[in-house]
């Protein structure tokens, strides 16, 4: 401890506190272990309780979604002015606005260490030009005001490895899962959870987490459930919210598929569905390192996904699933109707699944993060560093 006697102070930055709860809480507590005040930047919703819960200090910041948005100048004034208060030794950003403003108020507030999570780069192979022209220049030029470059998928790292980062681009799978909540099948407990669904023992099911909109692309999976012919009865889950949702129920409507996929909305029970789920699909048009599959791959499921960026690092195809052509949906019917027709593969694909998961482990995943965070902090000689994760 230095002469002051000030604990030293970490803080979290996040467009929403929402992202910071369903992805970053141990990184927070492994902070607190070690001696350090945590504190969180976030719009407020309804994450903040959850990151307030665990001791974390969250101060609200008006950040908006679009880069363009005048209120941003508003929320980079706001960081600014907070870092410079409370005098942070490592600040972490995420989500593409928010990473941006906080590594400005960072440099502006002469933080000693910066680090960025890549969530998923808005630039990718095949993805809009307008994309490439707006964001490689801002992520590019930002690097040289980042020390550590986190990515989470191949695609990322191979291009991340060239822009000028203070000290190092590093590849971390993700930010985990923990698969202890993924204990292995249960057939009673399956079987309740479907009789609460109004599902049949006998009925194939599908569930697709994601949020419902245009990126996560589950206008595929319609068109493809439109198109499947089979003579065992058929269920869509679609877990989650978002503003697609109407657009899609229209859809569903109109193709007579009432019956057939389940607007399930929010929910807080996902390994219990996954669990009375049959297959796991996410046909999105672009992932970072989606967690909907690595919580597939952990309940032993076998895996329908899009051949995109972050999807396809988590699916072999052929061994524990299919990997389909974005907006291919003639591919991604065939994939069904093949695991429909062939249960026995459900059984070996999902066996697969569950082995790829070891990798994607939150204990493992900490691990790796806390050799990072060691060396983000050795500038800061009176970190504890008593307990160490796992």
């Amino acid at each position: 401890m230095d002469q002051s006697g000030a604990r030293p102070k970490v803080a979290f930055v996040a467009s929403v506190y929402r992202h910071l709860a369903a992805f970053h809480l141990p990184y927070m507590k492994w902070f607190q272990l070690q001696g350090f005040d945590v504190h969180a930047y976030g719009l407020p919703d309804n994450g903040k309780e959850e990151v307030e819960r665990i001791g974390v200090l969250c101060h609200d910041v008006t950040f908006q979604r679009s880069p363009f948005q005048l209120d941003n100048i508003r929320a980079l004034k706001q960081l600014t002015a907070s870092f410079q208060q409370e005098g942070f030794q490592v600040v972490h950003v995420h989500t593409p606005v928010a990473s941006v403003l906080g590594r400005i108020a960072a440099k502006r507030s002469n933080v000693p260490a910066v680090l960025y999570t890549a969530h998923g780069f808005h630039f990718f192979e095949g993805a809009p030009l307008i994309n490439w022209l707006t964001f490689y220049p801002v992520e590019r030029i930002m690097a040289k005001y980042t020390d550590y470059l986190l990515t989470m998928n191949e695609e990322d790292f191979k291009r991340a490895r060239r822009f000028p980062v203070k000290q190092e681009v590093l590849f971390v799978k993700g930010v985990g899962v923990d698969r202890s909540g993924f204990l292995g099948e249960n057939d009673q407990r399956k079987k309740e959870t479907r009789a609460r669904l109004g599902i049949g023992e006998k009925e194939f099911v599908i569930v697709c987490v994601a949020e419902l909109s245009d990126r996560k692309n589950q206008v595929q999976l319609i068109e493809a459930l439109h198109q499947l012919k089979t003579n065992r009865p058929v269920r869509c889950l679609l877990v989650g919210n978002g503003e697609g949702e109407e657009k899609l129920r229209q859809m569903t409507a109109a193709y007579g598929l009432s019956d057939v996929i389940r607007f399930l909305g929010f929910r807080k029970d996902v390994p219990e569905l996954i669990e009375a789920s049959d297959v796991v699909t996410l046909l999105s048009r672009q992932e970072g390192l989606p967690r909907a599959l690595m919580e597939g791959l952990a309940a032993g499921k076998p895996i329908v996904t899009t051949d995109v960026r972050g999807n396809r690092d988590l699916v072999v195809h052929g061994q524990n699933g299919y990997v389909v052509g974005l907006g291919h949906v003639e591919e991604t019917v065939w994939a069904f109707d093949r695991m429909i027709n062939r249960p026995h593969m459900l059984k070996e694909m999902g066996g697969q699944s569950r082995e790829l998961s070891r990798q994607y482990d939150t204990f493992f995943i900490l691990k790796e993060m806390e050799r990072v965070y060691k060396r983000a902090t050795q500038h800061v000689p009176y970190v504890y560093k008593q307990e160490e994760i796992g």
